[in-house]
């Protein structure tokens, strides 16, 4: 292929990192096996620190980043993907190490892909994306851990963004009743909508702190890290458990043993850069039993151009977005 398309690329300058949009060609892109036709890039925090380079994630430049993308295959050397065939790629550190989503063509190794999975849409898989895989990965470790929706509710905190808002609706679908934590509480009928049976406002911080919080959520999910991360594992009951799947708030927290000599509570972290086996099987979940309800989810979708990436980069940033963003590259 020799034409060229826009890509917003990310380079290291003695000025600092700098990302504009570029035209590229596909030789121009780190070496893969499937060329694919983006459709669809989904915006993560992580996408966001990178291309303002507030964070060392990438790992060489010049890069185009995007940890995430939906497209269909227009070339491929690997027999197991055809020319016209829709397929998703996550993980494999796409847009770190390998060119990613922003871009309106992507080269990447078969490896890396994987093929849209039966039950859903291009448009619904690249809703759901890493914030969607995120949520079901640690709706699967709860239910490994013996936890089950009679235990009590899981409490989502960064509920507003788009892992909170995806999380939210997945336990929904799983028939677990959820504790949605938002500190801003004007998105409070949105999370309602979405499935949350209860929302609180994070200003609980704001109260006066006890070695042990009343014991009142079977898990939690936190988004957030720092005094979060520290009230949520304070307010877990007997046997809780807690995902760690996000920093937004701060890569520390303050904390005591006490959760875990008293209430018996565990937490683990999460990252989205599953193997294949946990891959296969969670789409496939997220596609049937743990498929949410879309039409709850669309108005809390908002998709952008490329040219609008680097404003919505800082606004996230900034905490000022809320719910899922796409990048939509025309068909």
């Amino acid at each position: 292929m020799t034409n060229r398309f826009p890509a917003l690329r990310t380079r290291q300058t003695e000025a600092g990192v700098i990302s504009q949009i570029e035209p590229v060609a596909v030789d121009d892109l780190s070496a893969g096996d499937v060329v694919v036709k983006t459709r669809y890039a989904g915006v993560n925090y992580k996408d966001c620190l990178s291309i303002h380079g507030q964070a060392k994630i990438i790992a060489s430049f010049p890069r185009i980043a995007g940890i995430e993308l939906v497209g269909e295959v227009l070339e491929s050397a690997s027999p197991e993907f055809q020319r016209g065939q829709w397929v998703l790629v996550h993980g494999f550190q796409t847009g770190i190490a390998f060119d990613g989503g922003f871009a309106a063509c992507a080269r990447v190794p078969a490896a890396h892909v994987h093929a849209l999975p039966e039950g859903l849409t291009p448009h619904e898989v690249a809703i759901l994306g890493v914030p969607g895989f995120t949520a079901a990965m640690a709706l699967e470790r709860f239910e490994a851990l013996g936890l089950t929706p009679s235990d009590g509710p899981v409490a989502i905190s960064g509920a507003a963004g788009a892992v909170g808002l995806m999380a939210v609706a997945l336990f929904a679908r799983a028939g677990w009743p959820s504790a949605a934590i938002t500190r801003r509480m004007e998105h409070a009928p949105t999370l309602q909508a979405v499935g949350a049976g209860e929302v609180i406002d994070a200003a609980v911080l704001q109260q006066p702190q006890r070695p042990l919080e009343k014991a009142r959520f079977a898990a939690a999910i936190d988004n957030v890290g720092g005094p979060m991360l520290s009230w949520l594992l304070r307010s877990l009951q007997d046997g809780g458990c807690l995902a760690s799947v996000g920093n937004a708030a701060g890569n520390t927290y303050e904390g005591s043993v006490l959760p875990f000599i008293m209430r018996r509570v565990q937490v683990f972290g999460i990252m989205a850069n599953a193997p294949w086996e946990q891959r296969h099987r969670l789409w496939t979940r997220l596609a049937s039993d743990l498929k949410p309800d879309f039409d709850r989810l669309l108005p809390h979708v908002r998709h952008i151009r490329l040219e609008q990436l680097m404003d919505h980069a800082r606004q996230q940033l900034d905490g000022q977005t809320s719910g899922r963003v796409l990048v939509a590259f025309e068909d």
